[in-house]
Parts: C-alpha cells; structure tokens; sequence
C-alpha cells in the first residue's frame, strides 16, 4: 500500500477547514437575520394604517407625499453638503468664527426649507381628512414630530459607571 503524499494531505486539511469556514458564517449570518427585528413600518404607512383613510383618501395621500420627497430630496443633499462643508473646518487649526457663522447658517438655513415643506405637506394632509379624523391626525403627528426628533434620554449605565469610578 503506497502512502499518500503530504501534499495530498495538506489539501484534504485545507478543504476540510474551508468547508467548515463557510458552515460557520452560513450559520452565523442565518442567526444574524433571525435576530433582527423587522423594519420599522415607514412614516407613509404608519399615516395611512392610523388614519384608516378611505381609498380617494389613500391614493391622494401618497400623490401628496411622492410630490413632498421630490421637493425635500434636494434639500437633504444641500444639508449634507452644507454640514460637510461645516465640520471640513475641523481640519483648519484655527477656524474663523466668522467662517464658523456662517457655515452654520447654511445648514440652518436648509435645515428651514425642508421644515417648511414638511409643515405644509402635514397641512396639505390635514385638509384631506374627514371631520372626524382631524383629531385622530392631529396625535399622530405629534408621534411623528417625536420619532423625527427623538429626546437623548440619559443614559442609565453612565451613572453607575460614574459611581463605581469614584469608589475606586
């Protein structure tokens, strides 16, 4: 009986660890998707399901929105570039204050139009509900106006971590 040669073997080993390598992140990435949560429902949705619009009421609902993300999507990309341009004075060693100004400002700026333009579509909104939606509307876009603005609540963990620093 000849004895395989070392390469042989080197190669089997080699398969060997591959194919377990690819079972491991096979089984990996499955327990990854399961642990995710579902996508939160978007805002359009989450309007219609609450507002229990009637089919007119839905079809111009989302008339109405597709014509606000077309205005406010140049918006955003003048925000962006606008805070790029801001925090780009982070490289400068001495900023201008006034430079600082009115980088700021152009955000701000921005930052209004597309605030504007989300008060008028909640407006435009509003006009289609029937009387006895208005104040069901009215609640729901205060919910939305949180989730856009989410409150930074304090974190629980840093005060203990703070207290068991100064014991030490």
């Amino acid at each position: 009986m000849t004895r395989p040669s070392r390469q042989k073997w080197l190669l089997v080993l080699v398969g060997i660890l591959l194919v377990s390598n690819i079972i491991t992140l096979a089984v990996f990435w499955n327990k990854s998707r399961k642990d995710n949560p579902p996508p939160k429902p978007r805002m359009g949705k989450f309007i219609v399901d609450q507002m229990k619009f009637d089919s007119t009421q839905e079809a111009s609902y989302w008339v109405m929105r597709d014509s606000m993300l077309n205005l406010q999507r140049p918006i955003w990309d003048s925000i962006r570039a606008a805070k790029k341009r801001f925090f780009d004075l982070v490289n400068q060693t001495t900023p201008d204050d006034s430079l600082l100004q009115i980088r700021a400002n152009e955000v701000m700026a921005h930052q209004k139009r597309l605030d504007l333009i989300t008060l008028q579509h909640f407006q435009n909104v509003r006009t289609l509900c029937r009387s006895d939606q208005v104040q069901k509307f009215d609640t729901v876009v205060q919910e939305i106006v949180n989730r856009m603005n989410p409150q930074r609540r304090p974190n629980k963990g840093a005060g203990e971590n703070k207290d068991s620093a100064q014991k030490k």
